[in-house]
């Protein structure tokens, strides 16, 4: 499909002259001679990108750029002018522009720009199409964000058994939605209308926990005021969820497997008996049947516990669906904070998608925040991601196997970011802290192109 590109520019030469070099190049190229000519051009005929004039008779380039990004925030618009400036350009590039070309601009800078500008196009769409599948999807689970075979597998398992009041075991890593799991399955299973009773096993000592989960009698212990019911009692109805069950003792392991045997416990001090009403379910991020093999854990208990299984895989085992949750964390934090994040550029979703993750979606929500509330502007760029995820992804250099000089690290180094950005020059020099005449004239320097090998 043939991409439309509008030129709004008031230099009538150079209007005529980029239409025909780029009619020449494929494209389907349509001309305003101001501002107001071409915000109405784009509204008539949906260009694919927009070659924008920095200074106009009648609006001003950064305000005709206002005003396609406030009516058309994914459009790519890629700025020109004879006057460029650093200060004009990173404004140009806060308010959403593609990138910042200073004319006189060589042909062949110019068609990588609208490459690169077009590609991102591309995957802004792919971007929107999945933000509309996830809304559209009819899953019975829509608090679970993703679409990869890993985390489908995941939810067979749970329609297969929401619906059935059997205790679930959910396995997996720190930070990759174990709780959320289990409150899906209490919120569209049979208890849905009783109370959902969260404890974490980790953070209690033995004698604290034991208290926490089965309550306490009047004057049990130094300081027991009153009778207190426990977290058996309080979901009463509804779910219990253990957090972390492998940390508990060699004791409450015990005392947790002798309720769950009999359907029924004492508050401590207690001498009556009260019969348990809930469903189970436990998580834990450790390797239960080794720490069944090194005595850590019961091996009966064990068994009371996983009648079924939710293994929930790491993020770095469902890259596909990172673009997914950024979509989703961009718009629960942009409606909180009050900031319309509406794209992710590439060289951030290059960064994202590369990072192992070792927090998993924790770690990934905790940095999409951030970034939702330190940036600005309506896309989210490697410039507002952290070191540690840019870092790997932008300089993924190995180590030379012979000694180098300078020249050639540089060259390496500078075509290394120059590719993960797409060869978009103005985040290129961004990143690499050089202004954009000094890149443009490195790039000659060293004979760098996209075809170069890194």
């Amino acid at each position: 499909m043939t991409s439309r590109i509008l030129i709004i520019d008031d230099d009538r030469a150079f209007r005529e002259v980029l239409e025909a070099v780029l009619a020449d190049a494929g494209y389907e190229v349509l001309v305003a001679a101001c501002g107001t000519e071409g915000l109405a051009k784009v509204a008539g005929h949906d260009p694919d990108l927009v070659l924008l004039d920095l200074r106009m008779p009648d609006i001003e380039g950064l305000e005709v750029l206002h005003r396609l990004k406030t009516s058309a925030p994914d459009l790519a618009v890629v700025m020109m002018t004879a006057y460029g400036s650093i200060k004009t350009a990173v404004e140009a590039i806060r308010q959403g522009a593609f990138d910042f070309l200073t004319k006189p601009f060589d042909l062949e800078e110019l068609k990588n720009t609208i490459q690169n500008a077009l590609t991102l196009q591309v995957l802004t769409r792919e971007n929107q199409a999945l933000r509309t599948l996830l809304h559209q999807q009819t899953m019975d689970f829509p608090d679970i964000t993703g679409l990869s075979p890993r985390i489908r597998q995941v939810f067979s398992v749970m329609k297969r058994v929401t619906h059935h009041d059997v205790t679930v075991l959910i396995t997996g890593e720190t930070g990759t939605g174990k709780e959320l799991v289990a409150r899906a399955l209490h919120r569209h299973g049979p208890r849905s209308e009783g109370p959902f009773v969260a404890v974490n096993c980790a953070a209690l000592s033995e004698s604290l926990l034991e208290t926490e989960l089965f309550g306490h009698e009047k004057g049990s212990f130094t300081g027991a005021a009153g009778t207190r019911l426990g977290r058996f009692e309080m979901a009463k109805g509804g779910t219990l969820f253990l957090d972390e069950v492998a940390d508990m003792s060699p004791l409450m392991q015990a005392k947790l497997l002798r309720v769950l045997q009999e359907g029924e416990f004492e508050r401590v001090g207690g001498t009556r008996s009260i019969p348990t009403d809930i469903r189970l379910v436990a998580a834990t991020n450790k390797d239960l049947p080794t720490e069944v093999a090194a005595k850590r854990f019961r091996e009966d208990l064990y068994y009371r516990l996983n009648v079924v299984t939710i293994s929930m895989p790491a993020l770095r085992e469902r890259r596909d669906d990172i673009p997914l949750l950024v979509t989703r964390f961009l718009e629960e934090f942009g409606e909180r904070y009050g900031r319309k994040v509406a794209s992710v550029a590439t060289d951030a979703m290059v960064c994202l998608t590369s990072y192992d993750w070792p927090g998993n979606i924790r770690e990934l929500k905790h940095h999409i925040e951030q970034a939702v509330l330190m940036g600005d502007g309506p896309t989210l760029t490697a410039a507002h991601l952290p070191p540690t995820l840019t870092t790997r992804a932008l300089l993924p250099f190995p180590e030379p196997s012979q000694p180098q000089d300078l020249d050639s690290v540089e060259a390496q180094y500078i075509l290394g970011v120059l590719q993960q950005c797409s060869w978009n020059r103005s985040r290129a020099s961004e990143i690499l802290g050089l202004h954009r005449n000094t890149l443009r004239e490195k790039i000659r320097r060293f004979g760098l192109g996209p075809d170069t090998a890194a």
